[in-house]
């Protein structure tokens, strides 16, 4: 039964899936959008649309920003590594202690994440691991990503249903 759930979710997630485009026509979010700048998005007509959807990664700053693609030129000019994980990453490092140097309070451990999902993750294990408690409570029909953990907090069955979540020790309120 997983497996037919997970089949037509697979199906669904496809950009060429009729379901898909019938949707979006429904919602009229099926115009191709080729131009992102700032908070601003251009379909090929040239019609303008203020995003307020931009909540993935970097584009909360907005589309194309400029400082943040002069950072990235500047990374790639200095041919920095982009992934070294075990070893010393300079960069990140670097961004932390600025990250720690803006934050109120004594922030000593910074966990960089690559989306709103994992960040949630390594929430759920630090409130578990810090607390010594299992139970996460959260909001019901907040959404909170994809991974099971982040799933299991969302507290929309519609979400958690076909994929096994919650998991045990997650509570919600309204």
């Amino acid at each position: 039964m997983a497996r037919e759930y997970i089949g037509k979710y697979i199906r669904w997630l496809n950009p060429h899936n009729p379901t898909r485009s019938y949707f979006l026509d429904r919602m009229q979010l099926s115009k191709p959008l080729v131009r992102g700048v700032g908070h601003h998005l251009y379909d090929v007509e040239g019609v303008e649309y203020l995003d307020f959807l931009s909540q993935y990664g970097a584009v909360s700053f907005g589309h194309n920003h400029p400082e943040l693609w002069a950072a990235l030129a500047a990374c790639a000019q200095e041919q920095l590594p982009a992934m070294i994980q075990p070893l010393v990453p300079v960069a990140a490092q670097q961004l932390a202690a600025k990250l720690a140097a803006v934050t109120p309070g004594d922030l000593g451990i910074t966990v960089f994440t690559n989306s709103g999902a994992e960040a949630v993750e390594a929430a759920i294990k630090l409130a578990r691991a810090r607390t010594g408690r299992p139970t996460i409570l959260s909001t019901i029909n907040g959404f909170h990503g994809k991974t099971l953990g982040a799933l299991s907090a969302t507290g929309n069955l519609t979400y958690q249903v076909m994929f096994g979540a919650p998991i045990p020790h997650f509570d919600y309120v309204p």
